[in-house]
């Protein structure tokens, strides 16, 4: 089961806990600016080979077969293929191959979407390889490709790709991590033009970029403007977090986005002896995926890079540094914008392990006890007296470096040493007494859906997920498998993960390591190293219990009574879409397809969203989190987890502007069970006291952080200015959103979930006469609501500001390098469609303008941006805008 998370809880570990794998360097910063309002978490049942692999990057020591792992291990290093030192079963529709020259390739033949293909080509470099003098020139380098080759003059490859229908981000893009550089390359067509141009490109990549000097200087800019973007406190957080936790390692001293004073200094001398030695055949690795017969992209393949020579004295691979073991150690962080986060570690130099059956077999028993530990501390979260907001435990890998046990703590800057109590007692009663069986089988459930999911929707994978697939599972060195195979793979010793075992691997993840201690928060405390060592060991000293066994439960709502009357029925002859009015007012529109084999998409509108919204309640909106926080009359949040582990449905309601809406993505066999799940919220709702203090926890945290970036004092406050002061927009004041309570949101939210009309939308691989059934069991079963949808009319009524003379300032508390020039333009609705879609295509013009002149041609920003919005809500309301990253000198002069 799915479950809403509220948005600061999902986007700030992703940040705050970026100890679990740095994103590219060209990949989008994560949302600091979101608010707490509903949003799916992640899946709790991995899909495909993540089941078994923990993302392939994980290793776990076995000291029964460490003689064994060690010849696996040497035979794999000299395999071409990760699959040909492995008992795995590689993926048979891969076919993979060399050149003579050393480059390897791989291609499969995949047509969804029918008429396009993926390209990725991944280099065996990033910013480990890079010299002290160098730093950050990897993924420089990346900018340089762009930019110029031998064959492609300065600023035209963007515009070559422009005219074969990609869009600079979107289609074309790149990304430079510790140890690759990938180029991506998503084709709208495979005609032999697209296809001769994406390889003509990607061979200039490989071997031809120019690195002229003055192209160099114009692009010092546009880094420059990066680095500054990643100067959150999360990027500083994590880079603190990580010295401290392998101080002898190479990589906390190697991030992409590199040092000012590289970027700003390097030579063109720097750039190619980086570029000679580390871009060569050996390292290269060509991934196509698309409606293309495999023949003839290995063809194009061989023609294009087999005259590819490398240099005669390549890169080398970087030493990688060491981890050696500690004692009991603490270190602390301070920064005004960090929320606080505890971490708990064990930390031991990598297990480098073959990817074989065994190995995925015992990662996936250790991950196993871990989720069982995330669960118990979800649940511990949401007791209204929690001293922490979320908690979650987890074992991962380190560029061949570290393997680290973790659990990290989001609580409030007073509760830190509660919080860090409390967990670490739960983990110690986790290694001592291990995990009861149902909370093994409630894992294992997930597990298996999460699998069988991806089995069944195999054969309507996307070639661009593919193409990552692949490209990640060779970066990863993991061999690329079939969803099928990993199912029947894991029937095969599911019977295995009994609490035994599951125990014995999670106390192998944390037995003889000691903790090393970690805290960041923004208050400043003095002897804080001694202070948090104090704590940790006043806890350890006490003594816990083992947990107990809950019993099972049924979901609760399951008969909605009688079954609702269809009253007409028709289809839309051209759109094959079938619409249905029930006899209680409910509207249903169904079209099934076969685009994605065994997956539906649910989409339900209902009541008014934000035209609902109180004028004098600001930021009411945002209490749907704590809304479906409170569960259900029968069944509390934690009580749904359980109940409904292993079935593909989700709880999560959010507000659009002139609805209320619900979605998810089912399966035809869970179908019935989402739909009487999201009735079940509309019908009886819990209001349980754990929603609103979880919801509360959380905006006292994430309150904290909405000044730390031009960006998020952008996303607090501008909506509601460029909509003449309307409160219903924006972000509110910290005591507004505060004041919030139950009997004032289900006030507002009553008239919606009661007898607002209803609207249902289901798309995909289900008979629609199953659709029709089951929404008469359900929805179509409610009592009577409204025909359509309520006017509204007056909450309609917003207007554009006048324009200023002077431009609106506001500050933030960041670095005070930093600004964001934002410009508004008001402009229309969308009641004209060919005027809408005018100003949307000037805004694409815009785009492109920006692109050439302010981020290439000047190099003031990394990401110039134009948007639009031409509401369908709101008459006569619409805008255009720029958006500019700059240093503050520079905003006047653009």
């Amino acid at each position: 089961m799915r479950t809403q998370l509220s948005v600061f809880a999902a986007s700030f570990l992703a940040l705050a806990l970026a100890a679990c794998g740095e994103p590219p360097a060209d990949a989008p910063a994560p949302d600091e600016t979101a608010a707490p309002e509903t949003s799916e978490a992640p899946d709790s049942a991995p899909a495909e080979d993540a089941a078994e692999t923990d993302a392939a990057d994980e290793t776990a020591s076995d000291s029964d077969g460490q003689e064994a792992a060690s010849d696996e291990a040497a035979s794999e290093e000299a395999a071409l293929w990760p699959h040909e030192g492995s008992d795995l079963e590689p993926d048979p529709d891969v076919r993979y191959g060399v050149l003579e020259n050393g480059m390897r390739y791989a291609v499969m033949q995949n047509d969804t979407p029918s008429g396009t293909g993926a390209v990725r080509l991944r280099f065996d470099v990033g910013a480990l390889a890079e010299a002290d003098d160098q730093q950050g020139l990897a993924h420089f380098t990346e900018h340089m490709i762009f930019n110029g080759s031998e064959n492609v003059e300065e600023g035209e490859m963007i515009r070559i790709l422009e005219r074969h229908g990609l869009a600079f981000g979107p289609d074309t893009n790149a990304y430079t991590s510790f140890d690759e550089t990938v180029y991506q390359l998503d084709l709208p067509a495979v005609d032999d033009e697209t296809l001769d141009t994406a390889f003509f490109l990607m061979r200039e990549t490989a071997g031809n970029v120019s690195f002229d000097a003055e192209a160099i200087d114009r692009e010092r800019g546009v880094v420059l403007s990066e680095l500054r973007v990643r100067n959150t406190y999360g990027y500083r957080y994590t880079t603190s977090l990580w010295s401290f936790l392998f101080p002898e390692a190479r990589f906390p001293s190697r991030w992409p986005i590199g040092t000012a004073e590289v970027l700003q200094n390097a030579p063109r001398e720097r750039f190619l002896d980086l570029y000679q030695r580390y871009y060569t055949p050996e390292r290269a690795m060509f991934v196509f995926v698309g409606d293309v017969e495999p023949d003839e992209i290995v063809a194009r393949i061989e023609a294009t890079f087999s005259d590819w020579t490398g240099p005669d004295e390549p890169g080398a691979d970087p030493d990688l540094g060491e981890v050696t073991e500690r004692p009991l150690t603490a270190g602390f962080f301070y920064d005004p914008d960090m929320p606080t986060v505890v971490t708990i570690a064990a930390v031991s130099p990598a297990v480098i392990e073959p990817d074989t059956m065994e190995t995925r077999r015992r990662r996936l028993t250790r991950s196993i006890g871990a989720s069982v530990l995330s669960r118990r501390l979800g649940r511990l979260a949401r007791a209204p007296d929690a001293p922490f907001v979320q908690a979650e435990a987890d074992f991962s890998s380190y560029y061949d470096t570290a393997d680290v046990a973790s659990i990290d703590i989001v609580s409030r800057p007073d509760d830190w040493r509660e919080a860090m109590n409390v967990v670490e007692q739960e983990l110690r009663r986790a290694i001592e007494f291990g995990f009861t069986q149902a909370e093994i089988n409630e894992q294992i459930a997930n597990i298996r859906t999460g699998l069988r999911n991806s089995a069944d929707q195999a054969e309507t994978r996307e070639s661009r997920q593919l193409a990552d697939g692949i490209t990640g599972s060779f970066g990863g060195d993991s061999v690329f498998t079939h969803p099928q195979t990993s199912l029947e793979r894991f029937e095969t010793y599911a019977d295995e993960l009994t609490p035994e075992a599951v125990w014995a691997a999670f106390r192998e993840g944390w037995d003889g390591r000691e903790r090393l201690l970690y805290l960041a928060t923004n208050e400043e405390i003095e002897n804080a190293e001694a202070e948090i060592v104090a704590a940790y060991e006043a806890s350890a000293a006490t003594p816990v219990e083992a947990q107990a066994d809950a019993g099972a439960q049924e979901f609760a709502y399951t008969d909605f009574g009688p079954a609702g009357e269809v009253v007409s029925r028709d289809v839309v002859e051209d759109l094959d879409i079938t619409r249905v009015r029930f006899a209680n007012n409910v509207r249903l529109n169904v079209k099934q397809t076969d685009f994605e084999s065994d997956v539906v998409r649910v989409s339900i509108r209902f009541g008014g969203g934000d035209l609902e919204l109180p004028m004098d309640a600001p930021g009411l909106g945002f209490m749907l989190g704590a809304f479906v926080d409170g569960g259900l009359e029968a069944h509390s949040l934690d009580e749904l987890e359980t109940i409904l582990a292993g079935r593909t449905v989700t709880a999560s309601i959010d507000t659009n502007e002139d609805s209320f809406g619900m979605g998810s993505r089912t399966t035809p066999t869970d179908f019935e069970l989402q739909m009487q799940l999201f009735a079940a919220y509309l019908t009886a709702p819990g209001y349980r006291e754990e929603g609103l203090t979880q919801f509360r926890q959380t905006v006292e945290i994430w309150y904290e952080t909405l000044d730390a970036t031009p960006q998020s004092v952008a996303g607090r406050d501008v909506p509601r200015l460029i909509r003449s002061g309307d409160p219903r927009f924006g972000i509110p004041s910290e005591e507004e959103l505060l004041a919030h309570d139950f009997e004032a949101f289900e006030a507002m939210f009553r008239r919606a979930r009661e007898e607002g009309a209803i609207e249902i939308g289901v798309v995909g691989d289900i008979d629609v006469d199953t659709v029709i059934d089951v929404v008469s069991r359900t929805f179509a079963a409610l009592p009577e609501r409204l025909a359509e949808p309520e006017p509204f009319t007056d909450a309609r009524n917003i207007s554009f500001p006048d324009g200023t003379a002077e431009p609106v300032v506001l500050h933030h508390a960041g670095e005070a390098d930093r600004a964001l020039a934002n410009v508004y333009w008001p402009s229309f609705d969308d009641s004209d469609v060919l005027r809408a879609r005018r100003v949307y295509l000037l805004q694409s013009v815009l785009d492109l303008k920006l692109i050439d002149r302010v981020r290439e041609e000047l190099g003031a920003t990394y990401s110039p941006s134009a948007f639009s919005l031409s509401s369908s809500t709101f008459p006569d309301y619409g805008y255009i805008g720029v958006s500019l990253d700059l240093e503050p000198d520079d905003v006047a002069s653009l």
